[in-house]
Protein backbone atom coordinates (compact mmCIF):
# COMPACT_ATOMS: atom_id res chain seq x y z
CA UNK A 1 0.00 0.00 0.00
CA UNK A 2 2.84 2.61 0.64
CA UNK A 3 3.97 2.28 -2.98
CA UNK A 4 0.68 3.58 -4.30
CA UNK A 5 -0.57 5.82 -1.40
CA UNK A 6 3.12 7.92 -0.69
CA UNK A 7 3.28 8.82 -4.30
CA UNK A 8 -0.31 9.94 -4.57
CA UNK A 9 -0.16 12.05 -0.89
CA UNK A 10 3.36 13.25 -2.22
CA UNK A 11 1.37 14.82 -5.42
CA UNK A 12 -0.02 17.17 -3.32
CA UNK A 13 2.47 18.27 -1.45
CA UNK A 14 3.00 22.06 -2.05
CA UNK A 15 5.51 23.86 0.22
CA UNK A 16 4.11 26.73 2.26
CA UNK A 17 3.41 29.90 0.86
CA UNK A 18 3.01 28.73 -2.66
CA UNK A 19 0.16 27.93 -4.82
CA UNK A 20 -1.28 24.57 -4.77
CA UNK A 21 0.25 22.60 -7.87
CA UNK A 22 -0.50 18.75 -8.26
CA UNK A 23 2.25 16.71 -9.95
CA UNK A 24 -0.03 14.16 -12.54
CA UNK A 25 2.57 11.82 -12.53
CA UNK A 26 2.94 10.73 -9.25
CA UNK A 27 -0.98 10.69 -8.97
CA UNK A 28 -0.69 8.29 -11.90
CA UNK A 29 1.86 6.49 -10.47
CA UNK A 30 -0.58 5.94 -7.13
CA UNK A 31 -3.38 4.90 -9.11
CA UNK A 32 -1.37 2.72 -11.37
CA UNK A 33 -0.21 0.55 -8.54
CA UNK A 34 -3.04 0.44 -6.45
CA UNK A 35 -4.86 -2.19 -8.01
CA UNK A 36 -1.52 -4.24 -7.53
CA UNK A 37 -2.42 -3.48 -3.98
CA UNK A 38 -5.84 -4.98 -3.85
CA UNK A 39 -4.11 -8.26 -5.96
CA UNK A 40 -2.08 -8.65 -3.49
CA UNK A 41 -4.12 -8.52 -0.54
CA UNK A 42 -6.51 -11.21 -2.06
CA UNK A 43 -4.30 -13.85 -3.52
CA UNK A 44 -1.49 -13.55 -0.16
CA UNK A 45 -4.57 -13.76 2.39
CA UNK A 46 -6.35 -16.62 -0.22
CA UNK A 47 -9.46 -15.17 -0.68
CA UNK A 48 -11.38 -17.17 -3.29
CA UNK A 49 -13.29 -14.07 -4.44
CA UNK A 50 -10.50 -11.81 -4.90
CA UNK A 51 -10.90 -10.75 -8.43
CA UNK A 52 -14.24 -9.65 -7.98
CA UNK A 53 -13.11 -7.64 -4.99
CA UNK A 54 -10.41 -6.27 -6.37
CA UNK A 55 -12.62 -4.32 -8.84
CA UNK A 56 -14.95 -3.59 -6.13
CA UNK A 57 -12.09 -2.44 -4.47
CA UNK A 58 -11.07 -0.11 -7.35
CA UNK A 59 -14.42 1.55 -7.31
CA UNK A 60 -14.91 2.73 -4.01
CA UNK A 61 -10.93 3.62 -3.93
CA UNK A 62 -12.42 5.94 -6.67
CA UNK A 63 -15.33 7.19 -4.91
CA UNK A 64 -13.64 7.41 -1.41
CA UNK A 65 -11.20 9.08 -2.77
CA UNK A 66 -12.70 11.48 -5.22
CA UNK A 67 -15.44 12.13 -2.77
CA UNK A 68 -13.43 12.81 0.27
CA UNK A 69 -10.09 13.65 -1.44
CA UNK A 70 -12.47 17.18 -1.68
CA UNK A 71 -11.88 17.30 1.60
CA UNK A 72 -8.34 16.28 1.45
CA UNK A 73 -6.95 13.96 -0.72
CA UNK A 74 -4.81 11.96 2.20
CA UNK A 75 -8.79 11.50 4.03
CA UNK A 76 -9.60 9.92 0.73
CA UNK A 77 -6.83 8.06 -0.01
CA UNK A 78 -6.86 6.63 3.09
CA UNK A 79 -10.96 6.05 2.99
CA UNK A 80 -10.28 4.58 -0.23
CA UNK A 81 -7.52 2.02 0.60
CA UNK A 82 -9.47 0.94 4.20
CA UNK A 83 -12.84 0.33 2.60
CA UNK A 84 -10.81 -1.58 -0.42
CA UNK A 85 -8.65 -3.38 1.70
CA UNK A 86 -11.94 -4.47 4.64
CA UNK A 87 -13.32 -6.48 1.01
CA UNK A 88 -10.41 -7.63 -0.28
CA UNK A 89 -8.97 -9.67 2.59
CA UNK A 90 -10.09 -12.67 3.38
CA UNK A 91 -12.66 -12.46 6.10
CA UNK A 92 -12.14 -14.78 9.19
CA UNK A 93 -15.36 -17.40 9.50
CA UNK A 94 -17.18 -14.42 12.07
CA UNK A 95 -20.29 -12.96 11.09
CA UNK A 96 -19.76 -9.60 12.31
CA UNK A 97 -16.15 -8.95 10.68
CA UNK A 98 -17.16 -6.38 8.02
CA UNK A 99 -19.30 -4.57 10.56
CA UNK A 100 -16.11 -4.19 12.90
CA UNK A 101 -13.54 -3.60 9.71
CA UNK A 102 -15.92 -0.91 8.29
CA UNK A 103 -15.81 0.55 12.15
CA UNK A 104 -12.27 0.32 12.27
CA UNK A 105 -11.98 2.28 8.87
CA UNK A 106 -14.07 4.95 10.24
CA UNK A 107 -12.21 5.26 12.89
CA UNK A 108 -8.81 5.42 11.14
CA UNK A 109 -10.21 8.04 8.62
CA UNK A 110 -11.30 10.06 11.92
CA UNK A 111 -8.27 10.00 13.96
CA UNK A 112 -5.88 10.98 10.28
CA UNK A 113 -8.37 13.90 9.31
CA UNK A 114 -7.51 15.00 13.43
CA UNK A 115 -3.60 14.76 13.05
CA UNK A 116 -3.62 16.51 9.74
CA UNK A 117 -5.35 19.73 11.74
CA UNK A 118 -2.90 19.14 14.84
CA UNK A 119 0.34 17.68 13.16
CA UNK A 120 -0.39 17.59 9.06
CA UNK A 121 3.21 15.19 8.44
CA UNK A 122 2.36 12.90 10.97
CA UNK A 123 -1.54 12.93 9.65
CA UNK A 124 0.17 11.95 5.76
CA UNK A 125 2.22 9.58 7.29
CA UNK A 126 -0.43 7.74 9.58
CA UNK A 127 -2.87 7.53 6.73
CA UNK A 128 -1.07 5.28 5.15
CA UNK A 129 0.23 3.13 7.74
CA UNK A 130 -3.50 2.75 10.22
CA UNK A 131 -5.98 1.37 7.50
CA UNK A 132 -4.58 -2.01 6.68
CA UNK A 133 -3.38 -2.25 10.81
CA UNK A 134 -7.18 -1.63 12.25
CA UNK A 135 -9.05 -3.50 10.22
CA UNK A 136 -6.06 -6.39 11.27
CA UNK A 137 -7.19 -5.54 14.97
CA UNK A 138 -10.76 -5.60 13.96
CA UNK A 139 -10.73 -8.98 12.66
CA UNK A 140 -8.94 -10.25 16.18
CA UNK A 141 -11.50 -8.94 18.03
CA UNK A 142 -14.84 -10.44 16.05
CA UNK A 143 -12.73 -13.48 16.05
CA UNK A 144 -12.43 -12.61 20.17
CA UNK A 145 -15.89 -11.92 20.57
CA UNK A 146 -16.79 -14.77 18.46
CA UNK A 147 -15.27 -17.19 21.14
CA UNK A 148 -16.40 -15.65 23.81
CA UNK A 149 -20.62 -15.56 23.08
CA UNK A 150 -19.92 -19.45 22.04
CA UNK A 151 -18.20 -19.72 25.32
Amino acid sequence: MMFSYFPYAAAFATPEGEPLRIDPGLVAIGLVVAPFVFIALGVISRNTLFAKRVLQSMGLLLVLGLGLGLLSPVVGATAGFGVGGALTLRAPDVLEVYKWRLWSVALSVTYVMALLLIATPAGVFTGGLLPLLMIGFADQFSIWRASQASA
